[in-house]
């Protein structure tokens, strides 16, 4: 029987974009309150959404880029915020994306199942244990595009919720695909794609999703022509002020506005 897997964590960078109008869209979607968090990675500003006392959302903006605002959503809710996130603002890109599943197996049968995986695809691999019973089985480099996480979800949220953990069943087991694109295009492309086909971003992690997961994704295509500066140029050219140009054309026409626009241009 195949396994949906979800995302558990999503970081997404939208261009052209008022940090005000992120935050705002957010939190009237999901009635969270706004308080002020602390920026980081070249953004002066941050948002943190939130509602009964769990964070929703972080929302980073006030760059040296002008007009680009970072988004973090991770754990449970982005089950709820993400398809709100790709619906009110569609173009973004992907710097980050989890891709988990849980289900109910032994960690001691599966692990065994996926060092032999590993091997056999010539994949890098370690496992970490912890004094609490824990223990996660890597695979794939820290640096690589996709990396995979196998662990005990189970001693995980026992550790991490002490006072509830005689209700926490045992025998949770989560595999969970890291997938952090280099590629601008590969990372526009992931903003549109379901969890189960992100398990497609390499080839190792699709026949892993197979074995272990039941399902195949589609072998998603991470090589692309890099395209000629002019059609960059004529991309943010349209982007930032095809807008503006719009609106000078429903004034003056459009044989005006272009002579407007050569005039302005030099030509």
């Amino acid at each position: 029987m195949s396994l949906a897997s979800r995302w558990d964590w999503y970081e997404a960078t939208i261009d052209n974009v008022d940090d005000g109008r992120v935050t705002a869209a957010l939190a009237l979607a999901t009635g969270a309150t706004v308080t002020l968090g602390k920026g980081r990675n070249g953004y002066a500003h941050c948002d943190v959404l939130e509602r009964d006392d769990e964070v929703l959302a972080q929302v980073y903006g006030r760059s040296a880029r002008a007009g680009e605002v970072h988004v973090t959503i991770t754990s449970e809710a982005c089950d709820e915020v993400v398809p709100l996130l790709r619906a009110r603002f569609p173009e973004h890109r992907v710097s980050r994306a989890d891709a988990a599943c849980d289900f109910a197996a032994d960690f001691a049968v599966l692990d065994p199942q996926t060092l032999g995986f590993a091997e056999e695809h010539g994949i890098s691999y370690r496992l970490v244990t912890d004094s609490d019973g824990g223990s996660t089985r890597y695979l794939g480099s820290p640096t690589s595009e996709t990396r995979l996480r196998v662990y005990k979800k189970s001693e995980q949220l026992r550790a991490l919720h002490p006072e509830a953990a005689d209700r926490i069943p045992s025998g949770i087991v989560r595999c969970e695909l890291v997938v952090r694109p280099g590629k601008r295009a590969v990372k526009e492309r992931l903003s549109t794609m379901s969890p189960d086909e992100a398990w497609g971003m390499s080839r190792w992690s699709a026949l892993f999703a197979v074995m272990v997961m039941g399902f195949e994704p589609e072998r998603v295509p991470t090589h692309f022509r890099r395209p000629t500066d002019w059609s960059r140029a004529l991309h943010f050219l349209g982007s930032q002020y095809g807008p503006s140009i719009e609106r000078r054309v429903a004034v003056v026409g459009i044989d005006q506005a272009r002579a407007e626009v050569l005039a302005a241009l030099g030509l």
